[in-house]
């Protein structure tokens, strides 16, 4: 039974991240065809490899995350590790590979963008609660 509100907000997370992996993910649309990702007007999460595999190594941390309950300061790290390879992998990189096609100023986000700042939202909340247990921990401490 779940009873830690952390371990939902790392599981919604880690659905966040690792629903990048289905293949008709879209990350971003434009409204002209272009070069690259964007000849078909649409930009899909499976095109860029370093999408999938940094969306997958954050599904897989904030999953990881969950059962680390007893050392709260690992699941911090974790979960701290998890948001910063999503960001890079998941954020950095579609914006980077868009405006090197020269779409910046003509793209809508799609699904998967929208996921991503989910995600990273929810592992935000997750560490947020985890630090709020860890000083819970510490002042009981301090009273016995």
């Amino acid at each position: 039974m779940i009873q830690r509100i952390q371990s939902i907000w790392l599981f919604l997370a880690a659905i966040c991240f690792l629903a990048q992996w289905y293949p008709a993910m879209v990350l971003a649309t434009s409204p002209s065809p272009g070069l690259g990702v964007f000849d078909n007007q649409v930009f899909h999460s499976g095109e860029s490899y370093v999408v999938l595999i940094g969306s997958g190594v954050s599904g897989i941390l904030c999953l990881v995350g969950i059962f680390l309950y007893n050392e709260r300061v690992m699941q911090i790290l974790l979960t701290a590790v998890s948001s910063l390879i999503q960001m890079v992998c998941g954020v950095a990189v579609p914006f980077y590979i868009i405006n090197k096609l020269g779409k910046m100023s003509q793209f809508d986000p799609g699904l998967g963008l929208w996921l991503t700042g989910v995600g990273l939202f929810l592992s935000w909340m997750a560490t947020r609660a985890i630090r709020k247990d860890e000083a819970l921990v510490r002042s009981m401490d301090r009273l016995r």
